[in-house]
């Protein structure tokens, strides 16, 4: 029997079939594009927001917090259903998303008189990098484990996961501020892709290559050097409107290691807002 549920929004980036295999909900984000807001991944697929991006290069979408209305609804729908629910979140340093929810259950709790069994969770990440924890921690409530263990899974891999990521270029990050200032003088740099990670819940500089090609170079030797035993080693591979060269780097890494997991992401509209087009990054996790 089941007695936690796991809730996260939209922004993880978890692939759908782990939303249906282990029954996790999904806050959605809203995406706004011109005076039209949708709600992400429900209204807008990560396709039809690259191809609208594509379409016009000037385009300057914002992005908006689940609703306080919608997270009602899930927490309370779960307060009876489950022994616990755990609510994992988009960055705080990026997003208002922690602190909205953490004003929504300090309601609820002021309605009931008492602490409610929802537990709020600030991955201090974005995209991938806390879908991969997500997918792990639901994994294991799907299964019947208990509280303690879903958390103790989580506190596990929150420091074991690393992310690198390279970006056509940073003006996206630059205007939506979630990448620290001294990261944005590379960008200028003619001929050369930012390497870039996850670092204090905010995108930070890994490093920096002449030309895409060698930037997944530089990743996978990352990779490649972190990793001690591969087949415990799980690998996400995510991408915006880059198939191609998620493709190319699903490959690389086959070509050289064989993980316990390989799992391709898609960058929803939401982060892919900040990010750009034509991402690609490697999600793995490494022993502690």
């Amino acid at each position: 029997m089941r007695t936690v549920k796991i809730i996260t929004d939209s922004a993880s980036d978890l692939p759908a079939q782990y939303f249906e295999k282990y029954d996790v909900a999904m806050l959605p984000m809203g995406v706004v594009v011109g005076d039209k807001t949708y709600l992400d991944r429900v209204e807008l697929c990560s396709k039809d927001f690259f191809d609208m991006m594509k379409r016009d290069p000037d385009l300057l979408p914002k992005t908006v917090m689940p609703s306080a209305e919608a997270m009602t609804q899930e927490f309370r729908k779960n307060l009876e259903t489950f022994s616990h629910q755990i609510f994992v979140s988009i960055s705080s340093k990026g997003s208002g998303t922690y602190d909205v929810a953490r004003m929504v259950k300090e309601s609820i709790e002021d309605e009931l008189g008492r602490p409610s069994n929802i537990t709020l969770v600030d991955s201090y990440s974005f995209s991938a990098g806390y879908g991969i924890i997500v997918a792990e921690m639901a994994k294991l409530a799907y299964e019947g484990a208990g509280f303690d263990a879903v958390m103790a899974k989580y506190h596990e891999m929150k420091d074991s996961v690393k992310v690198l990521l390279v970006v056509d270029d940073l003006k996206h990050l630059q205007r939506g501020g979630r990448i620290k200032a001294s990261v944005a003088l590379i960008g200028g740099m003619l001929g050369i892709k930012p390497i870039l990670t996850i670092k204090d819940g905010l995108i930070d500089s890994f490093g920096k290559e002449r030309g895409k090609r060698r930037a997944m170079e530089r990743m996978l030797e990352t990779l490649l050097a972190d990793v001690k035993t591969p087949e415990k080693t799980r690998v996400w591979l995510i991408q915006a409107d880059a198939q191609e060269d998620m493709q190319f780097l699903k490959q690389m890494v086959t070509d050289r290691m064989t993980p316990l997991e390989i799992v391709e992401c898609e960058m929803g509209a939401c982060v892919g807002s900040h990010a750009g087009g034509g991402l690609v990054g490697l999600v793995y996790t490494v022993e502690g």
